[in-house]
């Protein structure tokens, strides 16, 4: 008897690690005509997964409370520097602290919002951190001025 031969190249399901759709350029948010990735198949069904918005970075939001924090705790010590140094120079000491903690935030955000090249929002965030926080370390060097010229 004669027995059918099976044929060797049948079409199934794509063999596990082998990619059969073409390789897509990588996410750009500025590009207009981007379309998502083909669905990746696990044995025969496709697995969808939605285009993410960017997150919030974290550092960036930090730098801007802290930069905020700085200003309204120097503010106070521009006025009670003058009647007590010691005073003068608590005020001194936590806006600067402040300060410089809002500085580093935003100097850490903005490395990591470029690295993340797009996976991460909030640049306006992070510059608007950096020029609140040198604003309110000078702020604070006022307050440190005017808390040794009234101590002597």
């Amino acid at each position: 008897m004669h027995q059918p031969q099976l044929q060797s190249a049948q079409a199934g399901p794509p063999v596990y690690g082998q990619q059969p759709y073409p390789q897509v350029p990588p996410f750009h948010p500025a590009h207009p005509y981007w379309a998502p990735p083909a669905p990746v198949t696990i044995d025969g069904f496709a697995l969808v997964q939605p285009p993410l918005k960017p997150i919030p970075s974290g550092p960036a939001i930090g730098s801007l409370i802290a930069g905020i924090g700085a200003v309204l705790g120097a503010f106070p010590g521009l006025i009670f520097a003058a009647v007590s140094p010691l005073a003068g120079l608590t005020f001194f000491m936590s806006a600067g602290l402040f300060g410089l903690g809002s500085l580093f935030l935003a100097i850490y955000a903005r490395r990591q919002i470029r690295a993340a090249q797009g996976g991460v929002s909030g640049k306006g965030l992070a510059v608007t951190g950096l020029v609140i926080a040198i604003v309110a370390l000078g702020f604070a060097g006022l307050v440190g001025l005017i808390a040794l010229a009234s101590s002597t």
